[in-house]
């Protein structure tokens, strides 16, 4: 791989296919009721989230979601925190979407103060959504959200 643009030609849905089969099952049916990866990651965090997340209750798991996006949002925009891990995956030539998945919630879990499992999911998800309108189109919508969120404060 030479960029991280690279990790995104798979088909979007395999994604999800590299999870556990258990975890797929979930997400999969969560994806034919909700019918939006978004609703189905929230939904994810609110049946498996623990009570004592320090973001709160109920509106502590949109809270958090909106963390994992930044977070992602920081891994793949270039910040510094994560310089090794995308070191790891780019010298990784074919690497593995379970390896892919794996990496980036390996370093995520701690900045988050959760763990790794908790968040491959979320991740996957998340992945499934950039792969399907593609890295820079993912990222310029986050950096317009952010902006819309600082003029709506």
């Amino acid at each position: 791989m030479n960029t991280i643009k690279d990790i995104f030609t798979e088909y979007p849905n395999s994604w999800i296919q590299c999870l556990p089969k258990y975890q797929q099952n979930v997400i999969n049916e969560l994806y034919s009721q909700l019918g939006d990866y978004n609703q189905v990651a929230t939904s994810w965090l609110n049946a498996s989230m623990p009570m004592n997340v320090p973001f709160g209750t109920e509106k502590g798991h949109s809270i958090f979601y909106e963390k994992v996006l930044d977070e992602i949002e920081a891994f793949f925009s270039g910040d510094e925190r994560y310089k090794e891990n995308r070191l790891a995956i780019l010298k990784e030539s074919g690497a593995a979407q379970n390896f892919i998945v794996g990496s980036i919630s390996v370093a995520l879990a701690p900045i988050l103060g959760t763990s790794s499992a908790f968040l491959a999911p979320v991740i996957a998800i998340i992945l499934v959504t950039i792969a399907k309108i593609g890295i820079n189109a993912w990222l310029a919508t986050r950096k317009e959200k952010h902006n819309s969120d600082s003029s709506n404060s």
